[in-house]
């Protein structure tokens, strides 16, 4: 299991930063800070899509202004890069979407 700062492997406890963390040739990590600091995102890349498993996007229809982030400037940042990156959302509360114009960064 890997959070925003470290490695939990068993019983063993390892400080890592999770950005740029390759798991698997088609698995990394990203620091995507949201409801809190140590949010991050996953981005597996498949035969046809590049998903991103993350809690940016409650559902594909908002919030588009997330009422519980730390820092929206943030949010909206992290948000512009996921979209850079993948061609299929899949938000921590609602059915995986793809991007398209009215997608809130």
């Amino acid at each position: 299991m890997h959070d925003v700062q470290s490695v939990i492997d068993g019983d063993l406890f390892t400080r890592r930063p999770a950005e740029g963390v390759h798991i698997t040739s088609s698995a990394r990590l990203l620091a995507t800070p949201r409801h809190t600091p140590q949010d991050i995102t996953t981005l597996m890349g498949t035969a046809d899509d590049v998903a991103a498993l993350t809690h940016l996007w409650w559902t594909e229809e908002g919030a588009a202004d997330d009422p519980y982030t730390h820092d929206r400037e943030e949010l909206r940042r992290n948000r512009k890069r996921v979209l850079a990156l993948a061609t299929l959302e899949v938000p921590g509360h609602g059915a995986p979407f793809r991007p398209r114009a009215g997608t809130p960064p």
